[in-house]
């Protein structure tokens, strides 16, 4: 009579499992490929799950090694959906977490966020770089952008397009547009906006004519960046430009 009853109540316990809907529940984490120190906001729809759509609370579990688990509460963000929970954390390793309305972790469907190597995807990069596989690496370094939106890596990835246009292909006004995108879409301190309002600049005084814009960009630099080592070779830009810029509205006056 024992065994049917441990029978039974194993049974009961699985079937109480299974009937809680985890595979109906939608898991999805905000950037999708998170760096480290990054933070991550973790949701759980559960807007298809019977079980858990009328849950008081929702709660995550999280641990570091796979083994030991804390909970912790999860909140509604009612922008996603009217049945879509959250919970926010910053990576700083490779995290293992389950999302169910228990107080306590069960070792049912676990779900796992894994850091972004960078080392080796830019590794991948310059080894497409130095085979020319240019529209390959390109690809990878918009993949990089679209999973890394605002951050360096984004930007060290926008730069390194840019760069391809400019030493690789020669396109100058499409390497321009790379730069301009750059410098106005990452904070000033990121080392590839200072890079790129040198650059952008150069190439508007060395290659496209654009003799003002190219002015205004050197001096917008030597504002923002006043002790850096490039103040020197600026100046020296600027002192060919203005000479160019007062021969170009001499040749106008006299045309007159």
């Amino acid at each position: 009579m024992m065994i049917r009853k441990n029978n039974y109540i194993i049974l009961f316990i699985l079937s109480f499992i299974f009937c809680q809907d985890y595979s109906l529940m939608n898991i999805y984490w905000n950037p999708e490929y998170p760096n480290k120190n990054e933070s991550v906001v973790i949701y759980a729809d559960v807007s298809d799950a019977d079980y858990f759509k009328y849950s008081y609370q929702m709660n995550i579990h999280l641990s570091l090694d796979g083994k030991n688990y804390s909970t912790y509460p999860m909140y509604r963000d009612y922008n996603e959906g009217l049945f879509v929970w959250k919970y926010e954390y910053i990576l700083d390793q490779n995290i293992h977490f389950q999302i169910d309305n228990n107080s306590t972790f069960n070792n049912i469907s676990i779900n796992s966020i894994e850091l972004v190597d960078n080392s080796d995807t830019f590794k991948k990069i310059d080894l497409l770089l130095a085979e020319k596989k240019y529209e390959e690496c390109i690809g990878e370094l918009k993949h990089i952008i679209n999973s890394n939106l605002g951050t360096p890596n984004a930007a060290k990835a926008e730069y390194m397009i840019a760069e391809i246009f400019l030493n690789d292909f020669e396109k100058y006004a499409i390497a321009a547009n790379f730069y301009e995108t750059i410098i106005s879409s990452y904070p000033s301190h990121y080392d590839e906006v200072k890079k790129s309002m040198f650059t952008l600049a150069y190439i508007y005084a060395n290659y496209l004519d654009y003799y003002t814009d190219a002015i205004l960009i050197y001096n917008e630099f030597k504002n923002n960046y006043p002790n850096d080592d490039l103040i020197s070779s600026i100046d020296y830009e600027l002192q060919n430009l203005t000479k160019i810029e007062k021969e170009i509205k001499a040749l106008l006056n006299s045309s007159k």
